[in-house]
């Protein structure tokens, strides 16, 4: 009997101690899971932030001329981009479909998701650029060129982390980039 108790009492120690290890790993994966979201948003930040900047260098004319469009002609800009953007990905993934037997035409999809992609990349950079542009009316700073472009990318690129309504507004002025293609200047 004595022999029983004894085990039992050290099984009973063992799964308490179990029981805090287990607790201390969990919050040991937390905080790795915190501090891996924080670098990721770093670097992702970092490369959008050096993508505007070198759009806004090497096209500051156009820019220009694509934000003028953003501010007066958003709602245009965002059905041209809808439309745009449906209709590419419904034919991009149908010839996707058809590509699983000929290999050539999922190279044409894949070619129309590279367009979309490039259309979105380049008109992102005069969205932010007018998003940069109103927080620094809202803060009464008056910046032009870099230090707005990068502004209203963070502004932006942190809105994207926030769930539903973030999303919702990023996903509206992604498709806002896409559609100032179309839409006059």
């Amino acid at each position: 009997m004595r022999k029983v108790l004894s085990l039992l009492s050290v099984l009973a120690l063992a799964s308490v101690g179990w029981g805090q290890q287990s607790d201390a790993v969990q919050q040991i994966a937390q905080s790795v899971g915190v501090i891996s979201l924080f670098w990721l948003i770093v670097a992702s930040y970092l490369i959008a932030a050096g993508w505007v900047a070198l759009v806004l260098i090497l096209l500051p004319d156009w820019v220009q001329r694509k934000a003028q469009a953003v501010q007066t002609q958003s709602s245009k800009a965002f059905l041209f981009g809808l439309i745009i953007t449906v209709v590419l990905v419904v034919i991009g993934i149908t010839l996707a479909s058809v590509g699983k037997k000929m290999p050539p035409v999922g190279v044409l999809s894949a070619l129309l998701f590279l367009v979309l992609f490039t259309l979105f990349t380049l008109g992102w950079v005069p969205v932010v650029w007018v998003i940069g542009q109103r927080v620094m009316a809202v803060g009464g700073w008056e910046r032009s060129g870099l230090v707005v472009v990068l502004v209203g990318a963070l502004v932006l690129h942190l809105t994207a982390f926030m769930p539903i309504v973030g999303w919702a507004v990023v996903i509206y002025w992604a498709i806002v980039a896409v559609g100032l293609w179309v839409a006059p200047s």
